[in-house]
Parts: structure tokens; C-alpha cells; sequence
């Protein structure tokens, strides 16, 4: 039961009091429901009945007794009495005059104690939406925010139900993401799809705030039936936008029917926003920590493909060899390897596989197994070819392919046995003269049937030997232009005639790359390996 102390303090009714009665001039008391004072006898009453005024005893003259109560709606919060109950006078015009005086008085104190109350909740609620505000920042997780928007939407508006839909990644249905005081059967009642459901495209597509008097009856619901069985009646639906996207529907039910006022209709669209913004943020949380998950494994992944390179250059008798690789990003698919076979030959492969990325490095790994596991058995170089072309073709789709030089250097003899497969033409530099070595056939793992040939060479000493990717060739500058074979056997004949050492060789082609493409980046993997012959 609601008492007129609530929200009014006794000082305020006091005050009131004092000022009725002086223009009034009779005395009045405010009191309780049960007739109990609230408040004291006023002063200016108390002051004048001492004195012979007419003017101030005659209204009291024609109101003895009175006794009115203070009514807000159908609820009664106390009672105005004015003299004693054993005096009752005649009723004059001035005795009406004064009663519709002292209703006056009960409507005011009545409508003051209403905005109180109002000022209160409002109050109240604007701290429950600091509150919720400061969850939603705290908050990240998000299951647990959908569930807590849910919970004190219902407690805010005293709502029967309240459900959170998101639309699904296509846009085209709704999906309930978290529901307070509904139940599962309910919750199970069927899809809500854009196409099918009135209300919901006004909510999403328009951007409006829809509101339903009763479930039961109106022709916009999908499930009137089920609406009946869970007991609620009236609903309203708010977007839940976030920078101008609708990213879901909040929906508050009624157990009976209700008009939401514009408060509440504010209220609810103020949640809905900053829910949708704490929705996306702990969506972007959730991004970020699949994202940093998939750094870690990428990162391992790198790690593991980087222990497949050789450590350092083979120590071979009479050369002097070195090696670079750049990946352009964490995983890449160019690899080069040295193969150590007996009676001192030493092999040499580059390899580049079609794209970047996780992709490429697993075929990079699994051509790398192949290569190593036919040519430790098969002394022909071109058959150790045609197996690993028919195991990539076996295991994999037509679009994986790559291109391969493979060689055999005999450091006895210096014999150099190679084959290439579709790959950028090393080029050999002797006496300031290059040539190009392109002997072999098609790339890997187009057609398992391919063939290829191979061609051999003896090695002088001063001669050298430039193997690459096209990451080295096809670097371009800002304007689009490639750095091109031409400049790659300029650098390299330029470094031979200097007589530097293979690490110097590498250098100077890279330096020459990087003074063409200046601050461009890569988008290519890029590999070189430089063979000087002592």
C-alpha cells in the first residue's frame, strides 16, 4: 500500500499545509490513510484564531468538518480534514466554494507525490542504465551480454518476457540469441524469416520501433497460437543498430495488454542501441581471439616450415655456395634444399608451388618429403622427377602445380646434371657471358604422364650459377614495370666480373632488386641460390 511519506517528506506537506491555510483560512491537517496527522498544526491558523477578524473566522463559520482523500487514480494516499468530525454546518455556496478549494489541495499534494514517484524511477532506471552500460564495457564475452540485455530489459519495463533475435550471417532470418522467462517449447516454435514476417522487416529494413496491442488477434504475428499458450499479449519490437546497420531485433512481451509510452519506447530504444554496440564489440573480441589463435598457429606453422630449410650451406669441396629466402608472408611456398649422396655428389633443388600461404607451404612440405625420399633410391634424375610429378598429381587438385630445378653436382668431376621443370632458367655465368639453362619440360603436377629430359655440363672454375624464383624477377616498382630478367643477369654477370663470393653474388643482385623496386613490397615469395666454383 502505497502511504503519501513515500515520496513526499513532511516538511514538503508541512509547507503545503501552511500556504493552504492562509489562503483558506480554516484549519486543516494532512493525514494518514487512517486519519493519523502527518503533519503539525499550522502557525498561521494558530496566529489569527486569537484575533476577532471576521474576515478570517467566516469561511470556518460555513466548514465546520471536512474530510476529503488524496486520490491518484484508483489508489488512495491520504486524507485532508478540516475541523473537528461532531461539527458539521449547513451547506452554503461558500462551503462548496471552499470543498472544491480543498480538492484543489488534494489533487495538487496527489499529483506532487506522482511526479516524485515518476522522478524516482526514472532515477532508478537511469542508474540501472549506468550499470548496464558499465557491464556492457566490462563484458566481452558474448553469450554472457546478450543474456544480461535480456534479463534487465524484462526487470527494467517489468515485462512478462523479453528475447534477443540476430539476424543470421545471410541476413535473411532471425535467430533467437538469448531469452529471458520463455519457454523452451515456445523458444521452438519456429523460424522468423525477413520474407514471412511484417514486423520484422519494418524493424530491420525501416528502422522502426513496432509495437503490438495483442498477439492473439493481430495479423502481423506469425504464431498466434503459441503467442496464447506462453500468455503473453501485447509486444513491442526495437532495432538493434550499430552504425546505421540493423544487427538484430530486442522483443519485450506483456502478460496483459499494455500501451507503452514514450518512455518506456525511449528506454527500450537506448538499451537496443548500446546492446547492438556491445554485441559488435564482443563479436570484434571474438574475431580477435580466433585471429590471435590463428597467429599462434601460423606462427608455429612458419617456425616448423623454417626447420625444413637447411641451417647453413653445405661445406662441398671446390664450391662455394649460399642461400636466401624471403617469404612475403608468415607461411610461403618456395623452398630450396641440398641433398648430400654418396661418392660426393651434391644435389640442389629450388622449387616454387602455385600461390602463398598455408596452402602453399603444405604442398611446399609435401614436394620437399617426395623429392628427398625418391632421390635417396633412384639414381636417374629425370625418373626421380616423373615420381614426385606423379605423387603431387595423385595428391592433390588440378590447380596445385609448381615449378622445379633440380641438380647433381658431381664436386669430383664437376659435373652438373639438371633438369628443369617449367622454372625461372638459372643462369650460368662464364667469362662475363651467361647462359640460360632450360632443359627439362613442364611444371609438376599437371599431368601425371610428363616426361622430362635432362642435360649435363662440366663446371670451370670462376664459373657462376644463379638458381631463383620469379619473386626475383617479377619484383616491380611503383610504376608496374618488373625487374626482369635482363637486370637479373646484369647483376649477377656484374658481381661474377667483381670475383665476389656467393654471399657477396646474393647481395649484389638483392641490392640491385631493391634500388629498382624501392619502398614497393613484395608479393612474392623470393629464393636464390648463388654456386661459385673455386
Amino acid at each position: 500500500m502505497a502511504l503519501l511519506t513515500d515520496y513526499l517528506a513532511r516538511e514538503s506537506l508541512q509547507r503545503l499545509q501552511d500556504e493552504f491555510v492562509s489562503v483558506l483560512r480554516m484549519p486543516i491537517r494532512i493525514c494518514s490513510i487512517e486519519g493519523e496527522p502527518l503533519t503539525r498544526e499550522s502557525p498561521a491558523w494558530r496566529d489569527r484564531a486569537d484575533k476577532d477578524d471576521d474576515d478570517f473566522a467566516e469561511p470556518c463559520s460555513q466548514v465546520h468538518h471536512a474530510d476529503l482523500t488524496i486520490d491518484l487514480e484508483s489508489e488512495t494516499l491520504g486524507r485532508l480534514i478540516v475541523g473537528p468530525r461532531d461539527d458539521v454546518a449547513p451547506e452554503t455556496p461558500t462551503s462548496r466554494r471552499a470543498i472544491r478549494l480543498l480538492q484543489l489541495m488534494a489533487n495538487v499534494i496527489a499529483r506532487r507525490w506522482n511526479r516524485q514517484q515518476i522522478l524516482r524511477t526514472r532515477i532508478a532506471e537511469l542508474a540501472t542504465m549506468y550499470r548496464l552500460t558499465g557491464e556492457f564495457a566490462g563484458r566481452r564475452d558474448l553469450k554472457t551480454v546478450l543474456d544480461l540485455v535480456a534479463r534487465t530489459v524484462r526487470d527494467l519495463l517489468k515485462a512478462k518476457a523479453c528475447a534477443i533475435r540476430l539476424l543470421s550471417d545471410d541476413r535473411k532470418e532471425l535467430l533467437v540469441k538469448a531469452a529471458s522467462n520463455f519457454s523452451a517449447k515456445y523458444l521452438r516454435k519456429g523460424p522468423i524469416r525477413l520474407s514471412e514476417s511484417i514486423v520484422d522487416r519494418e524493424v530491420v529494413l525501416e528502422g522502426k520501433t513496432v509495437y503490438i496491442a495483442n498477439m492473439r488477434d493481430d495479423p502481423r504475428v506469425l504464431y498466434p497460437a503459441e503467442a496464447v499458450r506462453e500468455g503473453i499479449v501485447s509486444g513491442i519490437c526495437a532495432p538493434m543498430n550499430y552504425k546505421g546497420r540493423c544487427v538484430g531485433v530486442l522483443r519485450v512481451y506483456m502478460g496483459q495488454e499494455h500501451d507503452f509510452d514514450w518512455y518506456e519506447r525511449s528506454l527500450l530504444q537506448s538499451i537496443a542501441a548500446q546492446a547492438a554496440a556491445a554485441i559488435e564489440n564482443a563479436r570484434l573480441d571474438e574475431q580477435a581471439e580466433r585471429g590471435a589463435a590463428l597467429q599462434r598457429s601460423l606462427s608455429m606453422a612458419a617456425e616448423v616450415q623454417r626447420r625444413m630449410f637447411p641451417a647453413e650451406p653445405p661445406n662441398a669441396p671446390g664450391l662455394d655456395i649460399h642461400a636466401t629466402y624471403l617469404a612475403s608472408l608468415e607461411l610461403g611456398g618456395d623452398f630450396y634444399d641440398f641433398h648430400d649422396f654418396q661418392g660426393g655428389n651434391l644435389g640442389v633443388v629450388v622449387c616454387d608451388v602455385v600461390g602463398k600461404g598455408v596452402r602453399a607451404s603444405l604442398l611446399m612440405a609435401s614436394i620437399r618429403a617426395s623429392l628427398r625420399a625418391h632421390s635417396a633410391s633412384i639414381y636417374e634424375l629425370s625418373e626421380v622427377i616423373s615420381r614426385v610429378n606423379r605423387d603431387l598429381c595423385d595428391d592433390t587438385a588440378i590447380s596445385d602445380f609448381a615449378t622445379l630445378f633440380y641438380g647433381v653436382i658431381d664436386t669430383h668431376q664437376r659435373r652438373f646434371t639438371y633438369a628443369n621443370c617449367g622454372h625461372c632458367p638459372p643462369m650460368l655465368v662464364r667469362g662475363g657471358q651467361c647462359c640460360h639453362l632450360t632443359t627439362g619440360g613442364g611444371v609438376l603436377g599437371i599431368d601425371p604422364a610428363f616426361s622430362w629430359r635432362h642435360d649435363s655440363m662440366v663446371m670451370e672454375s670462376g664459373d657462376v650459377l644463379l638458381i631463383y624464383t620469379d619473386g626475383l624477377s617479377e619484383a616491380m616498382n611503383f610504376q608496374d614495370e618488373a625487374f626482369g630478367m635482363a637486370r637479373v643477369e646484369a647483376a649477377v654477370i656484374e658481381a661474377a666480373c667483381q670475383g665476389q663470393t656467393a654471399a657477396g653474388i646474393s647481395r649484389h643482385v638483392l641490392w640491385r632488386m631493391r634500388q629498382f623496386t624501392g619502398l614497393q613490397p613484395r608479393l612474392d615469395d623470393l629464393t636464390l641460390v648463388a654456386i661459385r666454383v673455386l
